[in-house]
């Protein structure tokens, strides 16, 4: 059995496949759009968790990092239809800028300002140690002269106590005042 070849065109009203090709069109847009968005707030938290640098790129952050990252092309942002999303991304971006370090020069200012923070945090903690290791010093000097200490007088006490015991056997007369 053959299958018949339409010779018209399958709509029976005019226009419909284009009206069709727009809903498509502007879903595909609707998607662009939010992928965008959810890329750039993606972008915000990661700046966030990364104390206000963007963790790629040595810190470079643009448009065309927003447009591979949602996964479009650049020249996108210039198009007709996503020509205020394009502007809105410059306008996040400008923003950003303001307020966090994005570009590659700031971050590695950012980064070697943060690494001067920990060594100054190093070198006092490395003092901090030194200064604890010379009053563990101190102490277990002031530990053996106290144990010394210690035996010296344990032994005299021995001494003592076997000269009281010497004594002790030898008749032992208290000396009481004369009266009258």
């Amino acid at each position: 059995m053959t299958a018949k070849i339409p010779t018209k065109a399958a709509f029976s009203r005019p226009g419909v496949a284009q009206q069709a090709a727009k809903k498509r069109g502007a879903k595909r847009t609707e998607d662009v759009c939010s992928r965008v968005r959810a890329t750039m707030a993606s972008i915000e938290k990661e700046m966030e968790a990364n104390e206000g640098i963007y963790p790629h790129k040595n810190g470079a952050l643009s448009s065309a990092e927003v447009a591979r990252r949602a996964g479009i092309h650049p020249t996108s942002f210039f198009t007709d239809k996503l020509r205020d999303l394009g502007g809105e991304v410059k306008d996040w971006l400008a923003n950003l800028k303001r307020e966090k370090v994005v570009g590659s020069v700031k971050a590695h200012r950012t980064l070697a300002t943060r690494v001067g923070d920990w060594k100054k945090l190093y070198d006092g903690l490395l003092q901090s140690h030194r200064d604890t290791e010379l009053e563990l010093q101190e102490a277990e000097h002031q530990l053996s002269e106290a144990q010394k200490s210690i035996e010296e007088l344990t032994r005299e006490n021995a001494r003592l106590k076997q000269r009281a015991a010497d004594v002790a056997s030898e008749k032992v007369v208290p000396l009481r005042p004369k009266k009258g």
